[in-house]
């Protein structure tokens, strides 16, 4: 028996990774995000930032300072428009303001 099938009779099959749907155009805009401490959303906080053309890493290390300490400021490179983006975060329980 080779390591590989051993493994995924132990943990199952691989979880595949989808692929954030980025936006094709927007300006560079900072926000303050704030959220009750261990109250956000992370998951779906951080595709919102993905989606706007922030990398991966930075998006998790925000909402994890966002989850840890409540706010937390990010630059984020595409916005098309601060409305649709403020309210897309207030559905994970973030407060997100222009700044």
């Amino acid at each position: 028996m080779s390591t590989k099938s051993s493994l995924r009779e132990r943990f199952g099959p691989r979880v595949q990774l989808q692929d954030v749907v980025r936006l094709a155009s927007g300006s560079h805009a900072r926000f303050l995000l704030k959220s009750k401490r261990h109250a956000a959303k992370g998951p779906q906080a951080a595709l919102a930032l993905t989606k706007r053309h922030m990398p991966l890493a930075e998006a998790h290390a925000a909402v994890a300072r966002l989850f840890d300490d409540g706010e937390t400021i990010v630059d984020v490179p595409v916005v098309e428009d601060a409305a649709v983006f403020v309210r897309e975060l207030a559905e994970c329980n973030v407060v997100a303001t222009v700044l």
